[in-house]
């Protein structure tokens, strides 16, 4: 049963719920994208320190642009693995790099074909039809794999005054959630039904601060409970 997992950042702390998502992957491809403008001697030993705690062989999809994105050769690792790991970073650079490109549908058909993705924290905002811009906390275009709900990750550094900014801008029809850094939540629906459910029973919370609100009320979401084998 593939998940999809929506992360608010720290995906590479083994000590989080968002960096042990993939515990049970024996292998995980790591998108650089989102994370194109971090230094990158120091993101691959990040990478690599996760890796070796969490015991998972690794690729690394080394994309910092759109060339790569468009480039099927860059993405083929992700074929091989039954975990992709979509890095934080920038959610502006993400979209405009990622969208309708080779990189894209190689996410996308990995979930199809079984395996565990975690956008993590720009990523998760951005898959998102309407993504939340960290730059001014406002509403913009996103990926629209998710038409149904809207996130907003690293929520305990947001003054109250983007809060109230973007619950105003959030439509009522549509689940928002919150993310902590660190926190998880997850869904077992196929592609189909996330494509444009706002249902909070379509999601789990994986562990970590979730704050989710639909028609400017608060919704409670299920602790996420495994699969009895």
């Amino acid at each position: 049963m593939s998940r999809i997992v929506l992360s608010g950042g720290r995906e590479l702390d083994a000590g989080t719920p968002a960096g042990r998502a993939l515990a049970d992957c024996s292998s995980v491809a790591v998108v650089t994208m989102a994370a194109a403008f971090r230094r990158p001697d120091a993101l691959m030993s990040r990478i690599g320190a996760w890796a070796g705690e969490m015991a998972v062989d690794y690729s690394v999809v080394s994309a910092v642009r759109r060339s790569d994105a468009l480039d099927p050769e860059v993405s083929a690792p992700i074929a091989d693995c039954d975990g992709v790991l979509v890095l934080d970073g920038s959610p502006a650079h993400f979209v405009s790099a990622v969208k309708a490109t080779a990189l894209l549908e190689a996410i996308v058909g990995a979930h199809g074909r079984g395996s565990d993705i975690v956008w993590s924290g720009a990523a998760a905002a951005a898959v998102c039809a309407s993504m939340v811009d960290d730059r001014g906390s406002a509403l913009t275009v996103g990926l629209g794999l998710h038409d149904g709900i809207v996130v907003a990750a690293g929520w305990e550094g947001w003054p109250r005054d983007r809060r109230l900014r973007l619950w105003r801008m959030v439509p009522e029809s549509v689940l928002f959630m919150a993310l902590e850094s660190g926190a998880a939540v997850c869904s077992t629906a196929g592609p189909e039904v996330l494509a444009s459910s706002s249902s909070p029973g379509d999601w789990t919370v994986l562990g970590g601060a979730v704050e989710a609100r639909r028609g400017g009320t608060a919704v409670t979401l299920e602790n996420w409970q495994p699969a009895t084998p």
